[in-house]
């Protein structure tokens, strides 16, 4: 497998967990289901985790910069999917930003 396969692989994991722990975070409702908190707690540290592998086999600033856009475009997925998120406009020209940046980045 190479470096860059396997950044990927380890950049979607931790993109993963870091949506999890998301999901929890917004399930907790500010730590009050404290169970829902420490799971949140629990996600994020596994995706840093994943995030500190990868950039054993990849460049730091695109490793973080793929996991920050990655993350956020998955979070806005599905808070929009099952949490009723309502996107602007001016959010979905982010998110093209976003995903117009990814393409440049996987390019070069």
């Amino acid at each position: 497998m190479t470096d860059g396969i396997l950044g990927t692989i380890l950049i979607i994991c931790s993109v993963c967990f870091d949506v999890l722990a998301n999901i929890f975070l917004k399930k907790s409702h500010g730590f009050k289901r404290k169970l829902y908190g420490i799971a949140a707690i629990g996600c994020v540290g596994i995706a840093f985790l994943f995030l500190a592998k990868a950039i054993t086999v990849m460049d730091l600033s695109i490793a973080y910069s793929l996991f920050g856009a990655f993350g956020l475009l998955l979070t806005t997925f599905v808070d929009r999917t099952f949490f009723h998120l309502k996107i602007t406009p001016l959010g979905v020209a982010g998110i093209i930003t976003m995903i117009s940046g990814i393409i440049l980045i996987k390019i070069i």
